[in-house]
C-alpha cells in the first residue's frame, strides 16, 4: 500500500468511528426542554428562562396544558442532546476537553459508558469527589501548596478520577490550578483525570457548545470578567447537566451524586475483583450547601476528608469534630458560624442553625467517616496520606479485623502502588501479622 492510500484509509477510519460516536451521542445523551411557553417577567421570556425564540413552535402554542402554571417537572421533555464533542480553550497550551449537555434524568450507566467506552477514559481505582466553596476564596499559601501537591499525589499515584463542579471558581479552580501545575511538570507522566459536572443553563458562553452534529471542537473563550461562570479549562472531560431552565445553580447536585454512586459500585481492577472502587469526599471551604453535600455522603458511607483552614464551613466542622458531641450545642455552633461566616451570619434562621447543629453532630458520631487535616498537626502532613487514611478508617470500620479484612486492604494498597500506606496502616502492631497469613494474602493481592 502506498503512503497516500495509506493515509487515505487512516482518515476513512477516523471519520467512521466519528459517525458511530455521534450516533451513539445522539441515540442515548439527551437534553432537557421547554415545552409549554408561559410568559414570565417578561413578555418574551419563558418561566423557564429561555427566551420565545428559544423555544419549538410547538411549545409556544401549546394547547395541552391552557390555563397551567408553569411547572419544571411536567412542562419539560427529554430530546436528543445538542451539544457535545470537543472543546478548545485556545492560549499556549491548546487544551482539548471532551464535554457533553446531558439531562437531569440520564441513567449514570450510560454516562460511566460515555465516559469510560467513547471517551476511552481507563476506570477509575480510586474516586475523589471535591467539593466546598463554588465562590472564590483565600486559602493560606501553605495550605493552598499542601492541599494541591497531596491531590495531585495521590490521583497520580492511585490511578484516580477526580470530580468537581467545573468551573473557574472556588474550589474548581484551585484543583484545575493543581491539574494545571501538574501537566506543566516535565517530571510527571500521564494525564490526571479531572471532570467538571456542571448545571448547563448557568454557564457563560455556552451557546458555542452547540452543534446538533457535535463540535470537533468548538472554540471557547472565558470571559473571566463575566457574572456567570466560565468552564475551567485544566478540566479533562465536563458532564454539562440539563433540567430544561436557565439561570438556577446546583441543577447538577443528584446527578453527580448518582454517578459517584454508580461508580463506587463498579469491580476495581478486574471484574472478577471482589473489591469495588472506593470513593472519597474532600472538603474545602463551603456554605449550608457543602454541609449538606458532607452529610448525605456520610449516610451513603463515604469517607470525608475536611481541611482546617480552608474557611466557612470547612472550619465549623473542623472545629466541632474535636469535642465530645454533648459540647456541640446550637449556642457553639452560632460561635463558630458568626466567627468563619460573618459576612452570612445575620442572614441566618435559628431554625436553620438548629438543623445544621443537628447534622453536625450526627456527622461527629460517624467519627470512623470523618477526617480533619490540620496541615501541621498531623503526624505526616501530606493531604494524600490523609485521604487514603481516611479510606482505611472506614474500611477498618465495616469490615471485621480478620485476615480477610486485612487482605482487602492490602489489595487496595497495591493496587494504588502505595506500600507505604501498607506500612503505616495494614501491618501494624495492632494487627499482629504472622509470617503464614502474609504470604497468601500478598501473593492472592499480586496475581
Amino acid at each position: 500500500m502506498t503512503p497516500q492510500k495509506k493515509k487515505k484509509c487512516v482518515i476513512s477510519h477516523a471519520i467512521l468511528r466519528l459517525k458511530k460516536h455521534v450516533a451513539w451521542i445522539r441515540h442515548n445523551i439527551r437534553k432537557m426542554e421547554c415545552c409549554f411557553f408561559t410568559k414570565g417577567v417578561r413578555e418574551d421570556v419563558c418561566m423557564c428562562g429561555y427566551g420565545k425564540s428559544e423555544h419549538a413552535a410547538e411549545a409556544v402554542n401549546e394547547d395541552d396544558f391552557s390555563g397551567e402554571a408553569w411547572d419544571g417537572h411536567r412542562h419539560v421533555r427529554e430530546v436528543p442532546t445538542d451539544a457535545f464533542g470537543d472543546i478548545s480553550f485556545g492560549g499556549l497550551r491548546q487544551m482539548t476537553t471532551k464535554y457533553a449537555r446531558v439531562s437531569t434524568e440520564t441513567s449514570p450507566e450510560v454516562i460511566y459508558q460515555l465516559l469510560t467506552e467513547q471517551w476511552k477514559v481507563s476506570p477509575p481505582n480510586l474516586l475523589i469527589s471535591v467539593t466546598g466553596g463554588a465562590k472564590n476564596f483565600y486559602l493560606k499559601t501553605r495550605l493552598k501548596n499542601v492541599f494541591q501537591r497531596g491531590l495531585i499525589k495521590v490521583a497520580q499515584t492511585t490511578g484516580a478520577w477526580i470530580i468537581t463542579g467545573g468551573t473557574n471558581t472556588g474550589v474548581m479552580k484551585h484543583v484545575g490550578q493543581a491539574v494545571r501545575d501538574y501537566s506543566l511538570s516535565s517530571s510527571m507522566q500521564g494525564q490526571i483525570v479531572t471532570i467538571g459536572v456542571a448545571t448547563w443553563g448557568v454557564i457563560n458562553n455556552r451557546d458555542v457548545l452547540v452543534n446538533s452534529q457535535g463540535c470537533f471542537p468548538a472554540h471557547y473563550s472565558m470571559d473571566v470578567k463575566s457574572r456567570m461562570p466560565c468552564l475551567d479549562n485544566n478540566h479533562t472531560h465536563f458532564l454539562l447537566v440539563d433540567d430544561g431552565t436557565l439561570g438556577h445553580y446546583g441543577v447538577e447536585i443528584d446527578l453527580r451524586s448518582r454517578l459517584e454512586k454508580c461508580i463506587s459500585g463498579k469491580s476495581l481492577g478486574n471484574k472478577g475483583s471482589a473489591l469495588t472502587i472506593p470513593v472519597v469526599c474532600v472538603v474545602l471551604d463551603g456554605g449550608a450547601g457543602t454541609l449538606s453535600t458532607i452529610y448525605t455522603a456520610m449516610l451513603n458511607d463515604t469517607p470525608c476528608v475536611v481541611l482546617e483552614g480552608s474557611g466557612r464551613m470547612a472550619d465549623v466542622i473542623a472545629h466541632a469534630a474535636g469535642l465530645p458531641v454533648s459540647q456541640v450545642t446550637i449556642s457553639l455552633i452560632h460561635r463558630l458560624l458568626k466567627k468563619f461566616l460573618s459576612h452570612e451570619y445575620d442572614n441566618f434562621s435559628d431554625l436553620q442553625i438548629i438543623e445544621w447543629t443537628k447534622k453536625i453532630q450526627d456527622i461527629i458520631r460517624m467519627s470512623h467517616l470523618l477526617t480533619v487535616f490540620r496541615g501541621g498537626g498531623d503526624s505526616h502532613g501530606d493531604v494524600d496520606v490523609a485521604i487514603l487514611q481516611a479510606l482505611f478508617k472506614a474500611s477498618r470500620a465495616s469490615e471485621s479485623q480478620n485476615v480477610e479484612g486485612w487482605r482487602r486492604q492490602l489489595e487496595l494498597a497495591i493496587v494504588w502502588n502505595r506500600v507505604d500506606i501498607a506500612t503505616t496502616e495494614i501491618f501494624t502492631d495492632e494487627s499482629q501479622w504472622k509470617v503464614s497469613q502474609q504470604t497468601p494474602v500478598v501473593s492472592s493481592s499480586c496475581w
